[in-house]
This record gives structure tokens, C-alpha cells and sequence, in this order.
């Protein structure tokens, strides 16, 4: 037969949790207040009757000295035997010195020994005068604790009774009022919280007070109110998520770690030939070779997974209902379980078959364009190797030129003109010898003056194939220069320098030199300009070529699309870059054109500005 065992206290009410805890506290307290007061009481008693049993002894050492000096028996006797009937005395005992016992009283009673007061008081005799004290004896007083000890056995009986009633009395109002305060609205919020928790969430607890239940109620109610309300958006977004899943385009899909197929869309189910999602997922639990994902592809999935939690835009083949293999782009998350280990995972795909087809005709044609770009790049680097060549041989021309021109203009100058001034001193001569015939003098004088044209055209040519001043420096050219352009076209040109002039070498003079004279060639002929500014600024490691006009302007997009195939503009650049300088043009109609010309300086060419 099992001992009977008290339930255990957590499968207990709240109720008689509360009412268990109530008695237990009052039983707690009541029983420490009970126990002490009985002690207390206890020791009270017991120092009273120590504190008795002092006093008789003190009395009788008083009033016993003379008597026992006379050593009167009876009186002694008398005096122990007023004090006897008491119930609490065992025994009183006098003793004398030299005598032993005198007399001895005992009790009614007869009590434990061990129990008992003694208290033991000498008997002390004054002679009259100045003489000392004399101890005649002792008096022992025994007394008894038995009538206390029954009376704190009776008090505690009493008390004990007291606290049971009154625990009693308590409890049953303590559970009156529990049940009608606590009880009744507690079970009734739990009938609602399970209707609420079973589904119903348009039931309301009834709030009847102001008080922790009251306001307990009121927020079970507004819980409710949450509740159905995130119940209703929940439900919203699971009909919306439904609805996404349900008409993408894309394939979704759940995916087991042991390869089979947990959920999909209908968009899976078509782009693999099936019919419904259920019977692709229906078809790979049946037939596991039926499943779309093979086994080495689900082992690779879950190691990238387990490496970076993720899968991004992954292609990979998948093989159809129909046996064909169509390739696809996966992106994917881990879902992992309590233990944190990746156990399936959520994708989705899209069709990339077509594009990755495109792609590989995309190569293809890349590879063919980079091979012809390869070929163009080397026919590039060939015709601008010839480019080079040519520009080169450019350069190499013009300066054969300009060394042809500076001996054709020398032998010119100096051959022709020679000639030319030997005829004139001959036909001087002439003159001379023919002063009687007028007609003969006529004709020499003709004949001097076609002489003289003859030398200044000579002299123009000349300048014209290589202008004289060159060989007198930069500034001696250009101011020449200017001034043959104010006699010729009668517009003013001023010649501006700013700095020392370098030394050049001859070839780069006469390249800046010839870019001034068609500067000035295509102001003569299209700005309709009346001033002309040369600007030659000689800086530190540069020399600078301004040639600025009032003119008209023009655009110079224009002009070149006009002009194609022409010298002009384009000499005029491939000159300054073949010196290694730079040539820039600004036009407006506003203010004229501007003509710049940079270039830097060798090393050892110092310009000093002034």
C-alpha cells in the first residue's frame, strides 16, 4: 500500500497555491510568537521562583541566628514548618557547626531532584558590643519547579488553541473572500484567454474593477484587439506572399538537405514540364531519379550554403520532365534548424537557357571581333608607325625646302643680282657714250629702268623664298615681316616682344616664322581685320606667339569641313607640332581671332624674361 503524499505544490491552483502560502505564513508566525512568548514565560516563572526561594533563604538566615546560638530546636522547627505547607517547597535543612543537622522540614510534594531550586544561606550570629560575627550554620531551601512546569504546559495548550482558531478563522474568511475577489474573475479571464487561445478573438474579458484584475482584463482585451488585427494582416500577407508565390514567374522552391523537394510554385512545375507543383513534388518522392536537383548538385548547393550562408545567381543545368536539360540561374538562403545546422534551403530560378545561349553566340562573335580588333590594332600601330614615317619625311621635306629655298634666294640675291647690276653699270656706260643720240638715250633709259624692276623683283623673290631678315634673328623676321604686310595690304600690323630673344637654330625660326606669315595670310584674305598685334614672349624654358586681329572671325569647324585637304590651319599645326610646340585658335565674331603658338625650349636655349 503507498503512503499517502500531498500533491505536488506546481500542480496546484492558484487558489490553493495562494490559500497553501496563507497558511503556512500564519502558521510560520504564529508558531515563532507562540514560541516565544511561552519561553518568555517560561523563564519568567522560573526566575520567581529562584528569586523566592533567595528570599527565604535570606530569611531564614536572619531570623534562624538566634535560636541556633541558644540552639533551640522547637523554635527552629517552628519557624521551618510555618513555611512548609507551601506547595512549591521540598525541603527546608539547618545545619550547625560542630552539630550537624538540627532540624529539617519537607514538603507535601516530592519533585526530580534535578528540577529543584537550592539555594544554600550561612547563619550568621552578632554578639553584642564590638565583637565580630560568628557563622552558627547553614539553612538550605529546596524548592520545586513542577507547579511551573505545568502551569507553562497548560499556557501553552491554551496558546496553541488560541492560534489555531484564530488560523482557522482567517483561512475560511481569507477563502471566502478569495473565492469572491479572486477566484470567480480569475477562472472567468482564463475562459476567455482559452476561447481567445482556441481561436475566437471577438470574445472580451469584463473588466469589473479597477485593480490589478481589472486592469489585467483590459489588457487580455487589448491583446485580443492586437491579436486579431495582426491575425488580419498576417493573414493579408500570407494571401499577398500566396498570391506572389502563386503567379511568378520565377521558380520557387524548398529544398530537404537529402535532396527531395519540399514545396514548389507552379512556375517551377511548368519550366520543368509538369503539370501542377503537386505532382513535381509528388513525382521526385515516388521516383527519386525523377528529382530536379541530382545528388551532386544538392551536396553542392548545401556546402556553398554552409560556407557563406547564401547562393547568388548560380547557374546550373536542370533536366526536364521530357528528359531535356535546360539551364537556369539560382539564387538561395540556408534555413537552419534549432541547432543551428543548415537543413534546406529556399530558392528561386529563371530560365537562362536562351540568354546563355546568346551568350555562348556572343563569345563566339567576341572571339572573332577581338581577333579582328587584334588586326586592326596592328594595322593601327602599322599606319601609325607610317604616320610617323611620314611626318618625319614631312619635316625632313620642309627643311629641305627651306634649304632650298634659302639657296635658291641666295643665288638669287647674289648671282642674278649681280648680273643685274653689271648690265646697269653697262647700260650706264652706255648712256654715256650715247649722250648726242636722244633716241638711243631714250631707249638706255628703258632699258635702266626695266633694269631696275628686274632687281626688285629679284630682291622680292628672294625675300619672298627666304626672307633676308631670318638670318638677323626671329624679331628682325617678324618686324619685316609686318612691314611687308602693311605695304602690301595696307592694314597696320605692330610687332609687340617681351623678353630677350633666344638663339634659335634655323630650322625652328623659320617653322615659327612661316606660321606668323600664313597667320597673316588668312587675316589678308578672310577677317576684313584693320589691325594686326604680333605678340613674341620669351619666358624661362618657353617662347610664346600671339597673332591677334579685329577682324571678322570665323568658325573653324566650318572652315575645316570647307577647306578639307588644305594647307591652311592644318599646316600651320603639323608645323608647330613638328617643332614640338602647340598651336591653339580662338575665334569670335566680337573679337577677332587669336592665333597661339607655345614652345618649349631646349635646355640649353635660356630666355630670360625682360
Amino acid at each position: 500500500m503507498r503512503p499517502f503524499a500531498l500533491p505536488r505544490v506546481r500542480s496546484l491552483n492558484l487558489h490553493a497555491k495562494l490559500m497553501l502560502a496563507l497558511a503556512v505564513l500564519v502558521a510560520v508566525v504564529a508558531g515563532t510568537s507562540a514560541y516565544f512568548l511561552i519561553e518568555h514565560q517560561r523563564e519568567q516563572k522560573f526566575s520567581e521562583l529562584e528569586e523566592r526561594a533567595a528570599r527565604i533563604s535570606d530569611l531564614f538566615s536572619r531570623s534562624l541566628a538566634l535560636p541556633l546560638w541558644n540552639v533551640d530546636r522547637g523554635a527552629i522547627s517552628a519557624q521551618l514548618a510555618a513555611l512548609a505547607p507551601n506547595p512549591e517547597v521540598v525541603r527546608f535543612t539547618v545545619t550547625a557547626v560542630g552539630y550537624g543537622v538540627v532540624a529539617e522540614v519537607k514538603g507535601a510534594r516530592r519533585a526530580d531532584p534535578a528540577h529543584d531550586v537550592v539555594r544554600v544561606r550561612a547563619i550568621e550570629y552578632q554578639p553584642p558590643g564590638d565583637a565580630p560575627r560568628e557563622k552558627l550554620g547553614e539553612v538550605r531551601v529546596e524548592l520545586s519547579t513542577a507547579l511551573a512546569t505545568q502551569a507553562m504546559r497548560d499556557a501553552r495548550g491554551a496558546i496553541l488553541a488560541t492560534i489555531a482558531a484564530v488560523v482557522a478563522t482567517l483561512y475560511a474568511a481569507t477563502l471566502v473572500l478569495l473565492n469572491g475577489m479572486v477566484r470567480s474573475p480569475i477562472n472567468r479571464l482564463e475562459e476567455m484567454v482559452d476561447r481567445i487561445a482556441a481561436g475566437n478573438l471577438d470574445v472580451r474579458c469584463a473588466v469589473e474593477s479597477d485593480d490589478e484584475l481589472g486592469r489585467l482584463a483590459a489588457r487580455v482585451n487589448a491583446m485580443a484587439d492586437r491579436l486579431r488585427e495582426s491575425t488580419a494582416r498576417l493573414y493579408e500577407s500570407e494571401q499577398k506572399y500566396r498570391s506572389i508565390v502563386e503567379n511568378a514567374l520565377e521558380g520557387i522552391f524548398r529544398l530537404h538537405r537529402n535532396g527531395w523537394l519540399e514545396e514548389a510554385n507552379p512556375a517551377m512545375a511548368r519550366l520543368l514540364g509538369y503539370d501542377s507543383a503537386r505532382t513535381l513534388v509528388a513525382a521526385g518522392t515516388r521516383e527519386p531519379d525523377k528529382r530536379p536537383f541530382t545528388r551532386q548538385q544538392v551536396e553542392g548547393l548545401f556546402e556553398r550554403l554552409d560556407g557563406s550562408g547564401e547562393i547568388a545567381e548560380l547557374e546550373l543545368p536542370l533536366a526536364r520532365a521530357d528528359g531535356t536539360v535546360i539551364w537556369v540561374q539560382l539564387s538561395a538562403r540556408g534555413v537552419a534548424d534549432s541547432r543551428g545546422a543548415i537543413v534546406r534551403l529556399d530558392g528561386f530560378f529563371a530560365d537562362v537557357t536562351a540568354r546563355r545561349q546568346a551568350l555562348d553566340h556572343l563569345r563566339r562573335h567576341r572571339d572573332e571581333l577581338q581577333a579582328e580588333v587584334a588586326e586592326r590594332k596592328r594595322t593601327e600601330q602599322e599606319l601609325r608607325a607610317s604616320r610617323e614615317e611620314l611626318r618625319e619625311l614631312s619635316w625632313h621635306l620642309e627643311v629641305i625646302r627651306e634649304e632650298e629655298r634659302k639657296r635658291i634666294a641666295l643665288e638669287v640675291h647674289d648671282e642674278l643680282g649681280q648680273l643685274l647690276t653689271a648690265l646697269k653699270i653697262d647700260i650706264s656706260l652706255l648712256q654715256m657714250r650715247l649722250a648726242g643720240n636722244p633716241e638711243a638715250q631714250g631707249k638706255t633709259d628703258a632699258m635702266r629702268e626695266l633694269i631696275e624692276r628686274t632687281m626688285w623683283m629679284v630682291r622680292n623673290v628672294a625675300n619672298h623664298l627666304r626672307p633676308a631678315a631670318l638670318n638677323f634673328g626671329l624679331v628682325s623676321a617678324l618686324e619685316w615681316l609686318a612691314q611687308d604686310f602693311n605695304a602690301r595690304y595696307y592694314i597696320q600690323c605692330t610687332v609687340v616682344t617681351h623678353g630677350d630673344e633666344p638663339v634659335l637654330e634655323d630650322a625652328r625660326a623659320t617653322a615659327i616664322f612661316r606660321i606668323a606669315q600664313e597667320s597673316l595670310t588668312n587675316v589678308a584674305r578672310h577677317a576684313r581685320a584693320s589691325h594686326v598685334v604680333l605678340t613674341l614672349r620669351s619666358g624661362e624654358g618657353f617662347i610664346d606667339l600671339e597673332i591677334r586681329d579685329d577682324g571678322c572671325g570665323f568658325d573653324r569647324d566650318a572652315v575645316s569641313a570647307r577647306q578639307r585637304g588644305s594647307y591652311g590651319l592644318l599646316g600651320m599645326a603639323e608645323r608647330a607640332r613638328l617643332i614640338g610646340g602647340a598651336l591653339t585658335i580662338t575665334s569670335s565674331t566680337s573679337t577677332g581671332t587669336v592665333v597661339a603658338l607655345r614652345i618649349p625650349l631646349p635646355d640649353d636655349v635660356q630666355a630670360p624674361v625682360g
